[in-house]
């Protein structure tokens, strides 16, 4: 799903339970717990997601920087937006989301619900 920030941040559901800012991080073993599920990351996809833990938008540069330590380029941004899609696959149901944020970056936000969305 591609949405401006401005798109996202009017349609933030009121009554949902799960936010950023309920996640609990252990670098360690590279999970998250999210209620009461627990995903386990790779170590690129657990570096991407803490990059975007504070629910701020995050440039494609600069993700690219922290996490892979290369400049921005096409096969960089295709490598970065397949982690995004995997990312988004063990996190699907679990009330939060990576949304792009078109021409600009990936933001991760509570989950928008399907009544709430359009």
């Amino acid at each position: 799903m591609i949405v401006s920030y401005e798109d996202v941040a009017q349609s933030r559901p009121q009554k949902h339970s799960v936010s950023v800012i309920g996640i609990r991080w252990n670098a360690k073993r590279r999970t998250i717990v999210i209620g009461d599920r627990t995903v386990t990351l790779t170590p690129t996809e657990y570096h991407l997601l803490c990059s975007l833990q504070y629910g701020v938008p995050i440039t494609y540069t600069d993700l690219v920087r922290t996490v892979y330590n290369c400049a921005l380029d096409e096969k960089v941004r295709i490598m970065l937006d397949k982690h995004i899609d995997r990312i988004r696959g063990k996190i699907r149901g679990s009330g939060i989301y990576v949304y792009c944020v078109l021409t600009y970056g990936y933001l991760l936000f509570d989950e928008l619900l399907p009544e709430e969305e359009g």
